[in-house]
């Protein structure tokens, strides 16, 4: 049984592939049917066979088909799966193939994960911890990273603690140290300060001190000098004052002192000056008086002075000599030294008379130069500086003679020129300029020979010579 349905199945496919024409045929001439997907030959039996061709490729990423008029087309197949996650490819022997991609970005910082729509998603994840006193952050290598905070603010006053709710808390230190005799505070930098408190009321009467319990005391000083001869006090400013008391008795005439055991004595006072030359006295008011002896003579040219231990009088000639050559010294009894200025003029207007406390008169010679190479220049002992025009005559007609200030005299050759054609134009040294009438024969007996001023020489042909000239024959 199972034979006979091979033998029908097998029956079944060739009929499926095989066509056999009714008509017979040459060999393989005639059996063509124009389908380019069968294979057509001529059996033995003079019958056409028409075979369907198989356009497998074996290539499982080719869709196979044939077509009657162009025969097989093998066209590849589209893998995509719309799925943005996978990796889509075609192997010959198996087909399509989707591979799906790794999202893994190496980062422990994002969850990953692909969506079929739009491929692989990075998203961050949440690294905080509820802890105020953490700082969250992530690292790519390792995730998460809680950092405890650093909570101290640099201010020794304070507690630093830290609250997992709030955060840094910074609780102010208590720095009382039960003393009365401190002044409590805090650095910053260094904690408790106990800075003893000043007890100075700026009283200098006073002793000043401290009692950690009660704070500052000020006991008054003891100022008594055992002294008679002083007012005993205190000021605030110096302390103890011991002012000497006054023992004057208005009278010049005593030397008052005092005794710190008596107190004040009145001493008379001697007003001898052991000078011959002054009548000694005292006055009450104004105590010795050491009148000086007159010995003036009434003579404003002596120094009058007085010996101390004889008491004569002296009368010295004073010096009016003021170390100055120019004054004349002398010395009047009435007015006593006078200075009078000499004259030093030379009487010579060339020089410049002045005088010299050292050595007198002087007399420096003046400069007459006036700068202009054109002046000769000279002195005159009785009118001064003379500037004479110089002469800048060469003796030659043919030049222009000029001078110039800054380089003297200068020579500058003239122009003969007459604008005249018909003149030779120069110049003699001893007359000047000359022209000398040029020549315009051209011993040419055939033409008039003349000069104009503005062209020169000119020659002119006579009438008469025309007809020789003509016919070429030469008259001269």
């Amino acid at each position: 049984m199972f034979n006979q349905t091979k033998i029908l199945l097998l029956f079944l496919l060739l009929s499926l592939f095989v066509f056999i024409d009714c008509y017979p045929c040459d060999y393989n001439q005639g059996c063509d049917d124009g389908d380019e997907c069968t294979s057509d030959s001529c059996s033995s039996e003079s019958l056409c066979i028409n075979i369907i061709i198989s356009c497998d490729d074996s290539n499982a990423c080719t869709a196979d088909s044939c077509s009657s008029i162009t025969g097989c087309s093998n066209l590849p197949i589209s893998c995509d799966d719309c799925n943005a996650c996978t990796v889509d490819s075609c192997s010959p022997s198996i087909g399509c193939c989707h591979t799906p991609i790794s999202c893994d970005d190496c980062n422990a910082c994002t969850i990953d994960s692909c969506l079929n729509s739009t491929g692989c998603c990075h998203t961050p994840i949440s690294c905080d911890d509820c802890n105020a006193c953490t700082i969250d952050s992530c690292s790519n290598s390792t995730g998460c990273c809680h950092t405890p905070i650093f909570c101290d603010d640099c201010d020794a006053c304070t507690i630093d603690t830290c609250s997992i709710e709030t955060g840094c808390c910074h609780s102010p230190i208590s720095c009382d140290d039960g003393n009365a005799c401190t002044n409590d505070g805090c650095s910053k930098e260094s904690g408790c300060i106990h800075i003893p408190i000043s007890c100075d009321d700026c009283d200098a009467c006073t002793i000043d001190s401290c009692s950690s319990k009660t704070g500052c005391c000020h006991t008054p000083i003891s100022c008594n000098d055992n002294n008679a001869c002083t007012n005993d006090g205190c000021s605030k400013e110096s302390g103890c004052i011991h002012t000497p008391i006054s023992c004057d008795d208005g009278n010049a005439c005593t030397n008052d002192g005092c005794s710190s055991e008596t107190g004040c004595c009145h001493t008379p006072i001697s007003c001898d000056d052991c000078n011959a030359c002054t009548a000694d006295s005292c006055s009450p008011i104004t105590g010795c008086c050491h009148t000086p002896i007159s010995c003036d003579d009434g003579d404003a040219c002596t120094l009058d002075t007085c010996s101390n231990s004889t008491g004569g009088c002296c009368h010295t000639p004073i010096s009016c000599d003021d170390g100055n050559a120019c004054t004349i010294d002398s010395c009047s009894k009435s007015t006593g030294c006078c200075h009078s200025p000499i004259s030093c003029d030379d009487g010579n207007a060339c020089t410049n008379d002045g005088c010299s406390g050292e050595t007198g008169c002087t007399h420096l010679e003046i400069s007459c130069d006036d700068g202009n190479a054109c002046t000769l220049d000279s002195c005159s002992p009785t009118s001064g500086c003379c500037h004479t025009p110089i002469v800048c005559d060469d003796n030659d007609a043919c030049t222009l003679d000029s001078c110039s200030p800054t380089s003297g005299c200068c020579s500058s050759p003239i122009s003969c020129d007459d604008g005249n054609l018909c003149t030779i134009d120069s110049c003699s040294p001893s007359t000047g300029c000359f022209y000398i009438p040029i020549s315009c024969n051209d011993f040419n007996l055939c033409t008039i020979d003349l000069c104009l001023p503005n062209v020169g020489c000119v020659h002119r042909l006579k009438p008469s010579c025309y007809n020789y000239n003509e016919i070429g024959i030469n008259i001269n």
